[in-house]
Order: structure tokens, then sequence, then C-alpha cells
């Protein structure tokens, strides 16, 4: 059995819903569940009805070590990003679980998977890109230098021997450190993953560009809709597009960190225009100010107040 799952804070709900829809649409032969980094009682889950939608584990239940660290310490996205292994090692101690599947929940399905990603290696990344942008673009090289060739937000982990080595090793380096500090080396849990090829024998890179499309590929992949179903190049399917740095409020634009722009990428036009009515109708507006109930109170406030502070009375002289 393959479970595909994601993790969330509660005002991301609308995201998760919308991607596990997207994905059970193209693969019903999938088990679901969306992993919340945050706190819900079961009171408020029955009264709401996006939330009884799909299966809600949530980080307490885990019962792991690190809880009490990462829930004072960390803000939203430092939480979901460090308990993904967290949530895939629980999945996979479950007898009936094969493999799981991991998404962002800011990704969106438009095809299946590929069976290479379904069947190949034990442990299945993705590459950001896999050809050079011109030379006038090679910031996007700079940003993968720093942030790493292979992106997080997308990963297949099949039951193995290898897979609890792999598994052990990332939650020793990345749950207590998810931190993202470029001067020293650190973002996030990503840039340990350019090592994963070299420490582990049966991993697969999959490099099928209709895979994890988003703005930091887009100089090598065009989208276009032939007869109804999106496709990559003109040849390949699109899976999934991952829509990292996408702004609800400014929909037709396609990411905040992207170098092309809306009137340069008119392809992109209906895939963006679907994320937006996709995300209001799954009450997107009513939950995205929800406040993380970890996070609302725990020493990243603390920290941000004391700094706030600092800078108010003790400004730098011009």
């Amino acid at each position: 059995m393959t479970l595909f799952f994601t993790v969330v804070t509660s005002n991301y709900l609308p995201f998760a819903v919308s991607l596990l829809d997207s994905a059970k649409s193209y693969h019903p032969e999938f088990e679901f569940c969306i992993c919340l980094a945050d706190y819900l009682s079961s009171e408020e889950i029955d009264v709401n009805n996006l939330m009884k939608k799909y299966p809600i584990l949530q980080l307490h239940e885990l019962g792991v070590e690190e809880f009490d660290f990462i829930t004072q310490n960390y803000n939203p996205m430092q939480l979901a990003n460090c308990s993904k292994v967290l949530f895939a090692k629980h999945f996979l101690n479950q007898k009936h679980i094969d493999q799981v599947i991991f998404c962002d929940s800011d990704t969106y399905f438009f095809g299946k998977l590929p069976s290479s990603t379904i069947n190949g290696g034990e442990i299945v990344i993705t590459p950001h890109f896999t050809h050079p942008p011109d030379v006038n673009m090679k910031r996007q090289e700079l940003e993968i230098l720093n942030a790493g060739l292979y992106n997080g937000g997308f990963f297949k982990l099949k039951k193995s021997s290898e897979t609890d080595q792999y598994i052990t090793w990332l939650r020793e380096r990345s749950v207590k450190e998810c931190i993202y500090d470029f001067k020293r080396g650190f973002y996030g849990e990503q840039l340990w993953l350019n090592l994963v090829p070299l420490y582990f024998k049966n991993v697969f890179i999959e490099n099928n560009t209709g895979i994890n499309v988003a703005y930091w590929n887009l100089h090598e992949r065009k989208i276009s809709n032939i007869d109804g179903q999106f496709f990559v190049n003109e040849t390949t399917p699109l899976c999934f597009f991952h829509y990292s740095g996408w702004n609800y409020n400014n929909p037709s634009e396609i990411s905040t960190w992207a170098l092309f722009t809306a009137k340069m990428r008119p392809d992109l036009k209906q895939i963006l225009e679907k994320y937006y009515i996709t995300l209001k109708q799954n009450e997107y507006e009513l939950y995205i100010n929800k406040p993380n109930y970890y996070t609302s109170k725990n020493n990243t406030q603390k920290k941000s107040f004391f700094k706030n502070l600092k800078s108010r009375f003790f400004k730098a002289k011009v």
C-alpha cells in the first residue's frame, strides 16, 4: 500500500485538501492523510467539513522525543518542514504501508505520477532542474547552489533497511536544526539532500519533466494544453505543478521569486487560474489567518518581540 501525505499547519488546510483532492483523482488506489504540525481539538474537527474530508494525524500523536524542542522553538514553516521525516517514519512503521509519497501542500496534480516514481528506487528525490538556464538567468543557478540541488517538497520512501538508515541520518541532522542560515550552510532540511545520492545506494533521481514543475525550472519547461490535457514541452504529461511563492492575492503572477512574469509566460495562465478557483472553493480566506497553536506562544514569538523592542529603542545612528 502507498500512503500519500502532506504536512501543514491549520491555516494551510485548504492547500492540503486541494492537493489531496487532485492527487486522489488520478491515484484512487493510494491512501491519503493530512499531517498537522499544529493542534486541533476533536470537537473542532467534528464540526468542520473541510477538516473531516481526510484523516488527520497530529504531531502530538507521534510521541516523538523532539516534540518539546520543535514546538517551543520553531515558526510554522520550520515546524512543518522538520516534521516531514517524523511523519514518514511513523507511517513506514505501519505493517500495511509499503511506501510513502510526500508532497508540499502548495502543489496540485494535473496527471498521474510516472511509473518510474512509483516503482523506482527506495528513495526518490527530484532535482530543481536538469538543464542550465541562459547566462543572463544564472541567478537561478546561484539560488540553487545555496538552497540545494534537490527539492524537499516531494519525495518517495519505500520500506527497507536502507530507508530506515536514511530516515535516521536525516532526522539526526535536520529535525533540531531546521533553520535557514545560508552563511552557516543551513536551508531547512533541504541542503542535506545534496548528499543523499552519495551516501545511499538505492536512490532514484526522478528527472521526468512533468514532476515538480515550478518557478525554478520554467527556463526548461513550457506548458501546453493539448485536447484538455496539460503537457510539458509538448511531449511529457504534466503530473503536478508546485506553486511555491505563489500569492493568492496576486493570482495571475507565477511566484514571488520567479524570474519570469505572467506576461512572459502566458502558457501558465490556465493552471494559475485553476489553482486560485480551487483554493477559493476550499475556503482559503476563512483559514489563512488561523494561528498555529504552538508557534503563537513559543520562543520564536518571544525572540521576535525582543528583537522588535531592541530595534525600536536602540536604533542605529545614521
